[in-house]
């Protein structure tokens, strides 16, 4: 079977370690099923205006050579990574800016899933993600898995907060898939803001039959700030994995994701999967 409906996934690398964290999430989850591996490295060239013609058919020159350079590298920066599972992902070096050829890539290829490694500053309130994650997080079409660290295999304790939403359904049934692949348990989170009585979405009819028998669901409802709440569990239960429903809207001309996700996705003690619905348009 697919990879809780991931026939391909996209894992843009540097060449640098926490990139090769980032592969190796990806193939982690691709041997839940027959999902292929594409690792992408994007490389940027725009000469100066001012270059004469001959200095700039020298500098493309030399691009071209470093193009075949970056695609020796990114194979061995694969197989290095992961050994004998290397022989399975396809590798792709291309000419743009980071950002752009992600989502570019992602199209092309037909991504169900972006996997990336990202980092921040220390301390609490001074997490930052990177500048291209945070557009990744904003524009991408698809899933997005964010990484700080080496995979826990097997996967064994899934977080996914609810709160009734069709973008939070969607999350559900997506980490219902995955606990189902990896044997794992997933926590169904509903958090009440303010104090409110308002009981938590009933989760019963969110998972297909097939998926409920195969699947380990626990549910839990606390009372506080959702990111706070997400976070501290994720930590208190050592969770492998978030898998976050994350509603974006169009505010002027850029896509924004509510503070809760960034919080979760900044802060998280674990991998986070962020999973985004139809864009809305903001009314301020």
């Amino acid at each position: 079977m697919q990879t809780a409906g991931f026939s391909t996934i996209l894992c843009p690398v540097d060449f640098s370690e926490l990139s090769a964290q980032a592969l190796r999430h990806a193939a982690a989850l691709a041997k839940c099923g027959d999902a292929r591996i594409v690792a992408a490295y994007a490389n940027w060239f725009e000469a100066p205006p001012y270059f004469t013609e001959g200095r700039l058919a020298e500098l493309e020159s030399q691009f071209r050579e470093s193009m075949g350079e970056a695609e020796h590298s990114l194979k061995d920066f694969v197989k290095s990574t992961l050994g004998d599972g290397a022989a399975a992902v396809d590798t792709r070096v291309v000419d743009g800016l980071p950002a752009d050829a992600i989502l570019d890539l992602t199209e092309s290829t037909h991504a169900g899933l972006v996997v990336m490694g990202t980092h921040g500053r220390t301390g609490f309130n001074h997490w930052m993600l990177g500048s291209v994650t945070e557009r990744i997080l904003r524009e991408s079409p698809v899933p997005l898995l964010t990484v700080r660290g080496a995979p826990t295999e097997p996967i064994r304790r899934i977080l996914c907060p609810i709160d009734g939403t069709d973008i939070s359904r969607h999350a559900f049934r997506l980490a219902a898939g995955l606990g189902a692949c990896f044997g794992a348990v997933v926590t169904a989170l509903y958090v009440s803001e303010g104090g409110s009585d308002q009981p938590p979405p009933d989760i019963c009819d969110w998972i297909p039959a097939e998926e409920r028998q195969r699947c380990r669901v626990r549910e839990l409802v606390r009372h506080g700030d959702p990111a706070e709440e997400i976070i501290a569990l994720a930590s208190a239960e050592e969770c492998d994995l978030i898998v976050l429903g994350a509603p974006r809207r169009r505010f002027f001309e850029g896509m924004v994701l509510g503070t809760t996700t960034l919080r979760a996705v900044r802060h998280a003690p674990c991998p986070v999967l962020t999973v985004s619905g139809p864009r809305k348009v903001a009314h301020e």
